[in-house]
């Protein structure tokens, strides 16, 4: 029994290595995802359990204390959104989604308007079915480095949390 148990360990034990940790891909992402030409403007993604959050902010150069505070968010079938804006953030959007309704992870080659920096983006492809038809949404997360091995890796990731939250294959 302790030789099946020994076995069993030895064999679940590089399986369980070979998941991504969330947090830590997370934290990743967010330091590619951190352009210099932008100070102002925060990007963030949130990876927990079996969704992906994706956060932008603007922050106001000068916050304004007379500022009118909104703030709209919807939640509905595994996916989410919400808009905010008030006195130290001139705008804020967060999109989320269930890894299980995510259909495609793909990565593009782009350049900075103003420098002409490579940089690349990773489109997260969100589709879901309804009695009234099908959606699609796109989440859109900027790398900024020239390292398309390193892009492939984040992507790589990416595509293992998303199989193990059970999307499609």
């Amino acid at each position: 029994m302790k030789l099946l148990l020994f076995a069993v360990a030895l064999l679940g034990g590089p399986v369980a290595l070979a998941q991504p940790a969330p947090a830590a891909l997370a934290h990743r992402i967010n330091q590619l995802m951190r352009d210099p030409a932008e100070p102002e403007t925060e990007l963030k993604v949130v990876l927990t359990d079996c969704h992906i959050t994706q956060r932008v902010r603007q922050y106001r150069a000068r916050p304004k204390a007379d500022a009118t505070t909104v703030q709209v968010s919807h939640q509905k079938n595994g996916g989410n959104w919400s808009v905010r804006t008030d006195g130290a953030v001139a705008f804020e959007l967060t999109l989320g989604s269930e890894w299980r309704q995510v259909a495609a992870l793909t990565y593009t080659l782009h350049h900075a308007d103003k420098t002409g920096a490579p940089y690349y983006v990773v489109t997260v492809n969100r589709r879901t079915q309804s009695a009234t038809g099908s959606a699609n949404t796109t989440l859109e997360l900027p790398l900024y480095t020239a390292d398309e091995a390193l892009v492939r890796d984040v992507v790589g990731q990416l595509e293992q949390l998303r199989r193990g939250c059970g999307g499609p294959q």
